[in-house]
């Protein structure tokens, strides 16, 4: 017989219904539409758990946008920084997943674009949470550029921080892209042009 679960389990579990709801109503109906009651109603929680576990609409879109980035942190960036794959073979194998998840995943790509544009019109307060998202992934770049340049396989007077601030609005261009226009724009076509970009521009 299955142990009866803790609190603290049954609380991060209800966290974690809400925080998929959100991204639900987002990724279906926009953030004009993501009231409390509806996220309440697609949970199928009980009223108040939104304000109870995120102080509000703000404290939830903020657990929104880091809980999607711990996602890719945990399941992407942590599993490329434990392999032995060089600083190329990693930024290729990132470009690679990232926009094969893009496929397989597109509301969570579709609602941090939404929020991040969001942050720059009616929830600046919003603005802090976007800019920590995209700093993640522009340091994950920039370490594995270090690493491809000491390593030797990428060119040596390559600037990290340039290049990472390159790959990452290479990868969210792509995201709008497609996200706006799926038949239209040949996701598969984009990746395999990135990841040849991507060779030929940082071969040594």
């Amino acid at each position: 017989m299955a142990a009866h679960a803790t609190q603290g389990e049954r609380t991060e579990a209800s966290r974690r219904r809400i925080i998929e709801a959100g991204i639900k109503v987002l990724a279906d109906e926009g953030y004009r539409n993501m009231t409390v009651a509806r996220i309440q109603e697609v949970a199928g929680l009980s009223r108040g758990l939104v304000g109870y576990h995120f102080g509000g609409k703000q404290g939830l879109l903020e657990a929104i946008i880091s809980g999607i980035r711990d996602d890719y942190i945990n399941q992407v960036v942590n599993r490329l920084d434990s392999g032995d794959l060089s600083g190329l073979d990693s930024i290729l194998r990132m470009i690679e997943t990232y926009l094969d998840r893009l496929g397989s995943q597109p509301d969570r790509h579709k609602v941090l674009l939404v929020l991040m544009v969001e942050s720059l019109g009616e929830l600046p307060e919003l603005r802090p949470a976007s800019q920590s998202l995209n700093a993640v992934m522009r340091g994950q770049f920039r370490g594995w550029l270090t690493k491809g340049t000491e390593d030797g396989t990428v060119r040596p007077d390559a600037d990290p921080a340039v290049e990472a601030g390159l790959f990452e609005a290479l990868l969210r261009g792509i995201t709008l892209q497609w996200l706006v226009d799926p038949d239209g724009f040949d996701l598969a076509a984009a990746k395999r042009r990135a990841l040849d970009m991507t060779r030929r521009s940082l071969a040594p």
